[in-house]
């Protein structure tokens, strides 16, 4: 699902490119949070986190290949938070999401943020192995190695912590980019950082082992996982999956994790339904529709996961091609598994909409959500359904019906602009809009925004109001950001 943007936007790596140039990171500077004084000795907790709400905006908002898919948003902060919990941290502090890359990687960066590529997800053979490469990462952050290597260079400015960043997602699947970054001044150090130690790894490795078996996945999953890389890259020699270089990867390492795995008590874990039908998903989209619809239809596999994969994945793939008969037949054959996800809901309302039947995807999505009130991406589907059946006031009152102060959710903020036009309602739409614009971090599109609610007027004392004095805490805001990027 993609929102529509106002602002021209620029992807993370020509923000990357921009870094050799010497004027470039005093602009990429004023764009960034305030962190504190450049001969700070070391880089606080709190530093980390607003750098990363930065960042996080910037990769949500511009950065082309992020995946913008509720369902695979919410497995992965499921997943993700399920770790986090064993880790004894709270989920608020960390962010886990996807971007659209076919190689093998993730990584982790300053703030809690933690990226997956849908090349690993595509790899990964069960959740546990997933699950063993986000503890790992966890772990990264846990012992906050990024911060303790700054530290030791005795430099924790916000153009280094800003170069970082913006290096490590360039680097992810381009390895001659810190090549180039490396002739660009303060950030000479960067090359050093997009590889871990030997001993970082290690260190990674052992936090993410405990986490992974407080968080009650299958242990095995660590070394079956490692052990798979070390294949890939025997047998694709100069070639190795991008995981490998940033995560160096030796037998000390697997053997460790091996060794670990035999002692712990097994246990049998069963994936959860969503697993197989997210990585069917991200398959039907890949390449082009004839090859994968050869992939699904020569699977084989007799559990029923593998089953629902195949039979959501040929349904995917038949709307794709817009081929609505063989897509119901399909569908027909997942419903006869009665396999227990919602996403088999979402994959219903995503054909009838195709086929222009936008009410009754709408009443399913809603019917939906009585057996999974916890899902968002049905509150979405059952909105855009609506939308697209011009019945903004159902739409509106599926989004909750209010605007919400403080909501961090993007998402409903934009639908709720759309439906609040439809209604001729446009006060509401500023309003609505302005919030969207404060998650961008883009104040003064949000200052505009309310002060064209001002002037609409709707007649209500209580929304000016409201109005009003979002407006002034705005202002201020942007006041104080000014004063501290004068400083």
């Amino acid at each position: 699902m993609r929102f529509r943007r106002t602002f021209r936007h620029a992807t993370l790596l020509s923000l990357v490119t921009a870094l050799a140039v010497p004027p470039a990171p005093a602009q990429l500077v004023s764009n960034l949070p305030d962190l504190g004084d450049s001969s700070q000795a070391e880089l606080s907790p709190a530093m980390e986190r607003r750098a990363g709400e930065q960042v996080m905006r910037e990769i949500r908002f511009r950065e082309r290949s992020y995946v913008d898919d509720p369902e695979l948003e919410n497995y992965l902060n499921a997943v993700g938070a399920r770790l986090v919990i064993a880790a004894g941290a709270s989920p608020q502090d960390f962010t886990f999401f996807a971007l659209r890359d076919s190689t093998i990687n993730a990584f982790a960066m300053p703030g809690g943020l933690i990226g997956v590529h849908t090349g690993l997800l595509l790899t990964t053979q069960t959740e546990s192995e997933l699950a063993s490469v986000l503890g790992h990462e966890i772990g990264h952050i846990q012992q906050r190695h990024i911060a303790r290597m700054l530290a030791q260079q005795g430099n924790t400015s916000i153009l280094v912590v800003a170069s970082l960043i913006a290096a490590i997602l360039a680097a992810r699947s381009n390895s001659n980019v810190p090549v180039a970054l490396a002739s660009a001044g303060q950030a000479a150090a960067i090359q050093q950082q997009l590889s871990f130690s030997r001993d970082a790894e290690m260190e990674a490795d052992r936090v993410g082992f405990n986490i992974l078996q407080a968080g009650g996945f299958d242990v095995q999953g660590m070394p079956s996982f490692f052990e798979r890389m070390q294949r890939a890259n025997r047998f694709n020699e100069g070639n190795a999956p991008n995981y490998l270089r940033t995560h160096p990867l030796t037998s000390d390492r697997i053997a460790d994790t091996a060794a670990r795995a035999h002692d712990a008590r097994h246990r049998q874990v069963t994936d959860t339904p969503e697993f197989a039908l997210l990585r069917a998903k991200l398959d039907a989209e890949r390449g082009n529709s004839s090859d994968a619809l050869v992939r699904f239809q020569s699977q084989g596999g007799t559990s029923l996961s593998e089953q629902a994969a195949r039979w959501y994945g040929l349904t995917r793939v038949h709307i794709r091609d817009r081929q609505f008969d063989e897509a119901a037949t399909s569908l027909a054959k997942l419903r006869e598994l009665r396999y227990p996800s919602y996403m088999v809901e979402t994959l219903n309302a995503d054909l009838l909409r195709a086929q222009g039947k936008h009410a009754e995807a709408a009443r399913v999505c809603h019917d939906a959500r009585t057996r999974w009130p916890a899902q968002s991406a049905l509150m979405y589907c059952e909105t855009q359904a609506w939308l697209a059946a011009n019945e903004p006031q159902k739409a509106l009152d599926a989004t909750g019906g209010r605007i919400l102060p403080d909501s961090q959710d993007y998402r409903r903020y934009a639908l709720q602009a759309q439906a609040y036009e439809a209604m001729g309602k446009p006060a509401l739409q500023h309003r609505a809009q302005a919030e969207l614009y404060v998650l961008q971090g883009a104040l003064p599109a949000a200052i505009d925004q309310l002060q064209m609610a001002q002037k609409g007027g709707s007649g209500d004392f209580y929304e000016q109001s409201i109005i009003d004095a979002r407006l002034r805490e705005l202002r201020g805001r942007l006041r104080e950001d000014m004063e501290r990027n004068r400083r």
